[in-house]
């Protein structure tokens, strides 16, 4: 590489400027990225003989699918004990960490071992589920040993959640952070473009996993007027939503299924068996008819073409769920089943498809892990204010914006609280309660 030449930024949005010295590189970040690796059309229905079929989104949202859903969480959210120094640990100071392309390194130091630990401490338990929060812990690290782009892509996280809970949490990423992204990412992305070894395929998809979270926080706006889509029309727009279909491409060559992998027992859960809490809210459930009434949804079938379908039908069956660290997976199948012409309709600020987006952010709004809470509470808000200055004259656009308006924490019109107090009197008749 030919130094001091800038590399143009990857799918993941950061450019790095060379000049020489690529361990102190000067690096960029080039805005919001995306989790990209190639197209990918997903079904909600897949047939048998697709290697996909059998990956954990499928087999939750199968189980979504089937009513009556269960009443309580599978696994209690208990805080796993803090880990203690360990030989391994303090056996990677100074450790050489390659870079990509160039012969130079970067040797892990003291305030990177103390990263490690917050990894293993905080940052694993507010990521992945509650099925695989142990792997994460346990087997993740030492990946990182042994694949060094696990461990920048470690580094980034670990630093992201630290500027998240930080003072200033809206500061723009540092250069550290940067860094790594660019480097572990980069490498990733070269890993992707080999014949993947079997020795590989563990740390690819452990990769994959924390990308996916740190695409999704990658948020550059700081309030709803610069979020999408009020802000001005860019090529980036969405980008993030593209993250699913990268990582169905990783699972595709990564195959955590595999006898050998360190993710089969997690991934081979029995979603079958799920407890699933319940999230009783008659302001919900007050909306329900309408809702169906607006995507003219039925539930044996959208009409030919409805590009709308299999989001509402998600949407419909998340709407009773609570969102918790066992759960995540069925509101995450949202992005993951998302057809084609949705996304294209989303693309094109359709009101339709913005509702359904809204609704998804409003019920994510219910789940406090950093992650995801930046990105829902501004592109929930900034749903909510586009589609009142543009559709409110809509029939039930008003009414059904009321939800999203609620949990943004906005006001809400007079008849939807006048539905919430039937519903929930209603609801006390019945044994439910908000």
């Amino acid at each position: 590489m030919p130094p001091a030449d800038e590399v143009d930024a990857g799918p993941y949005g950061v450019a790095c400027n060379y000049g020489g010295d690529a361990a102190n590189a000067e690096l960029q970040h080039a805005g919001e990225g995306a989790f990209v690796v190639e197209s990918y059309n997903p079904h909600l229905v897949l047939p048998p003989s697709d290697p996909f079929a059998e990956a954990p989104g499928v087999k939750a949202l199968r189980h979504l699918a089937n009513q009556p859903l269960p009443q309580s969480a599978p696994y209690p959210s208990q805080p796993l004990p803090p880990t203690p120094p360990n030989e391994l640990m303090l056996g990677m100071l100074n450790y050489p960490l390659a870079l990509h392309e160039t012969d130079e390194v970067y040797r892990i130091s003291e305030a990177d071992l103390d990263r490690l630990c917050r990894f293993q401490d905080r940052t694993v338990l507010t990521i992945g589920t509650a099925q695989t929060v142990h792997i994460f812990r346990d087997c993740v690290l030492k990946l990182g040993i042994e694949h060094d782009y696990v461990t920048h892509i470690i580094f980034t996280i670990v630093l992201m959640h630290d500027r998240y809970l930080s003072e200033d949490p809206w500061q723009s990423p540092s250069t550290e952070e940067t860094f790594h992204h660019y480097h572990g990412t980069a490498m990733f992305n070269k890993m992707l473009s080999l014949p993947m070894e079997e020795h590989e395929k563990d740390a690819m998809w452990a990769a994959a996993a924390l990308l996916g979270a740190i695409t999704i926080a990658a948020v550059d706006a700081t309030t709803p007027e610069d979020s999408w889509p009020l802000k001005p029309d860019g090529p980036t727009d969405l980008d993030w939503l593209r993250m699913s279909d990268g990582k169905k491409e990783v699972w595709r060559l990564a195959d955590p299924l595999r006898q050998e992998s360190i993710w089969r027992e997690a991934m081979m859960y029995d979603y079958d068996s799920d407890v699933t809490p319940k999230s009783r809210r008659p302001e919900v459930e007050a909306l329900t008819p309408r809702f169906v009434r607006f995507f003219d949804y039925d539930e044996m079938g959208g009409k030919d073409g409805d590009p709308y379908h299999t989001a509402t039908s998600i949407i419909l069956r998340l709407l009773p769920i609570q969102c918790t660290h066992s759960t995540i997976l069925y509101f995450l199948s949202f992005i993951g089943h998302m057809d084609t012409a949705y996304k294209d309709l989303l693309h094109q600020k359709d009101q339709k498809a913005l509702l359904l987006l809204a609704w998804w952010y409003a019920k994510m709004l219910d789940y406090p892990s950093w992650w995801i809470q930046r990105r829902a509470a501004l592109e929930c808000k900034a749903i909510v204010i586009y589609l009142g200055r543009r559709y409110m004259h809509l029939s039930d656009m008003g009414f059904l914006l009321d939800y999203p308006k609620m949990m943004c924490g906005f006001a809400v019109s007079s008849e939807y609280l006048r539905h919430v107090d039937q519903g929930g009197k209603m609801g006390a008749r019945v044994g439910v309660t908000g």
